[in-house]
């Protein structure tokens, strides 16, 4: 009887996985640094992602930005 071995997984890069998100390796690392979600590895402190990573971390990130972007926007004043 033979098995089949399981695929590889693919490591990412972070490049590869801000692209996949629709942003820019610099915000994605504001946003690996300020979630608890995910720690980095090795020396270098890099961070290692495979592309299961991506999907879970997309709905993670959108609900990030959508919060950082609602607290950046004034409240609007009372109108007199």
């Amino acid at each position: 009887m033979t098995t089949k071995a399981a695929a590889p997984t693919e490591s990412l890069t972070i490049k590869q996985v801000a692209e996949a998100l629709g942003t820019d390796p610099k915000t994605l690392r504001v946003f690996l640094r300020a979630s608890a979600d995910y720690t980095a590895v090795g020396s270098g402190k890099r961070y290692a992602f495979t592309t299961k990573d991506v999907g879970p971390m997309k709905t993670r990130f959108t609900k990030w930005t959508k919060e950082r972007t609602a607290a950046k926007i004034p409240a609007t004043p009372p109108a007199e």
